[in-house]
């Protein structure tokens, strides 16, 4: 009784962990409007396109380290490094305090695709 409830206890286990390691692919679109949806900043439509277009950018360089076939690390890394040029460039673009409502509105609208990609998490 004890190795039967041991042997189901490890494939559960095993089941689980293979579950929270799976990754799904974020398409690139998703990513984009995700960060794109700054409408409750309350931001100029200059301000807004410009942020725009720089998202778009930003997105770019961010698959190109997710698709660059580096190990997780070495992702880890780039997209950490992209993220604090990312504040400063924000910072220039809308502002120190607009920029902290970015990253916390970001916060929260970016949880569902760290939780299919977990690498998206050091992204904002």
């Amino acid at each position: 009784m004890k190795n039967t409830t041991l042997i189901l206890a490890v494939i559960v286990g095993l089941c689980a962990s293979l579950q929270l390691s799976a990754q799904e692919n974020v398409p690139k679109e998703v990513l984009l409007n995700t960060m794109n949806s700054v409408n409750r900043l309350k931001l100029s439509n200059l301000k807004t396109s410009e942020l725009m277009k720089y998202n778009k950018i930003y997105v770019d360089k961010v698959y190109r380290v997710l698709e660059s076939g580096k190990s997780d690390n070495e992702q880890k890394s780039d997209l950490k490094a992209l993220a604090n040029d990312r504040e400063k460039d924000l910072t220039d673009l809308i502002g120190k305090s607009t920029t902290r409502k970015y990253a916390h509105l970001m916060d929260k609208e970016m949880r569902l695709l760290v939780h299919k990609n977990r690498l998206l998490r050091y992204i904002y």
